[in-house]
């Protein structure tokens, strides 16, 4: 599925502006932070990202509660960190706690930590709808713009160098929404999915109208498997970019997988509508959708009419006695 680039909405968790994979561990690091978050009902929250920052608001470590809230930091450095808690896809809001971990001779320090988030009042949509075709402008510093620039020249053929002239860009004007949006989508676009989203996020909490960077983080969290996540994050695109067809294409898609499937097809034929030329994967998209709903026929017409588009296709053999089993399938139902 191609990345699409255009120009999307609703309040997002703020991240940091240089994301970092965990440090590396040495041995005489065994400090431990261990926690819980729970919702304001005193409900464990699961499957929520958690993150370790140093003093510097750097990350340093990333985990995700588990089915009963709970989280572990292990071999953290000594010193004053934050940890902060993203509900990302969830009408929970962000929340921080500062922790003060102490090495001494006489042992490790472990500390615990319990997170109760309240809950975020501001429904997202809303926030879209109060600031329609709002432009988004930034002053840049002359430094940023200049490693920016050349990042985006460098990208064709000097792909790492170009890299590291983003985040050039990034590290002297952390707000810098153009080169967050852009080294997240290169990084989405080389799968680095984990690597990726978090500039994503950042990019839209600076402008929360970027559909660009809405599309490029649904698409990541779709890959990365957290559907309530991208189903928020592909509902935003089309509601700021609905005469996208690849935005309507990847909506349509993560509500089947959610079961939605009434809205789904209502997204999938919309981007079928809107697609200059016949789209295959639209086509896939709606076979999938018609099977699970035993919509034999339309199941039938998809599937012919993806093979049409995509002939030589892996899997012909196989959509083709698929074809045939449905075919005597319904016959035997006349």
């Amino acid at each position: 599925m191609k990345i699409l680039i255009c120009g999307l909405c609703f309040s997002v968790v703020a991240m940091f502006a240089n994301p970092l994979d965990v440090l590396p561990k040495t041995s005489n690091l065994i400090n431990r932070i261990e926690g819980q978050v729970y919702d304001p009902n005193h409900r464990p929250v699961e499957n929520v990202y958690v993150e370790l920052l140093n003093d510097v608001d750097s990350v340093i470590q990333r985990t995700k509660t588990n089915s009963a809230g709970r989280f572990t930091f292990s071999g953290v450095p000594p010193g004053r960190l934050t940890v902060k808690v993203l509900p990302f896809g969830t009408n929970l809001m962000e929340q921080t706690q500062e922790v003060v971990v102490i090495q001494t001779t006489l042992g490790n320090d472990i500390e615990y930590v319990d997170i109760t988030l309240r809950y975020d009042k501001q429904s997202r949509e809303a926030a879209i709808e109060k600031a329609p075709g709002v432009i988004f402008v930034q002053e840049i510093p002359a430094a940023a713009k200049k490693s920016y620039t050349e990042g985006i020249a460098d990208l064709a053929k000097h792909q790492e160098k170009g890299l590291e002239e983003l985040q050039a860009a990034i590290n002297i004007f952390p707000d810098y929404f153009d080169a967050l949006d852009s080294l997240g989508r290169e990084f989405i676009s080389r799968r680095m999915y984990e690597k990726g989203y978090p500039y994503l996020l950042r990019a839209i909490d600076i402008n929360p109208r970027s559909s660009s960077s809405y599309y490029s983080l649904g698409y990541a969290f779709y890959q990365m498997k957290q559907y309530p996540a991208a189903l928020e994050a592909a509902k935003a695109t089309t509601f700021l970019a609905p005469a996208s067809m690849e935005a309507q294409l990847l909506y349509g898609t993560i509500l089947r997988i959610n079961g939605s499937y009434t809205e789904a097809e209502k997204a999938l034929l919309q981007a079928n509508s809107l697609a200059k030329k016949m789209n295959s994967e639209t086509h896939w998209q709606l076979a999938l959708l018609y099977n699970r709903l035993n919509r034999t026929q339309d199941t039938i017409n998809e599937l012919e009419t993806f093979l049409k588009l995509v002939p030589d296709s892996p899997d012909k053999n196989k959509i083709r006695d698929m074809i045939a089993k449905l075919k005597t399938s319904a016959n035997h139902n006349e």
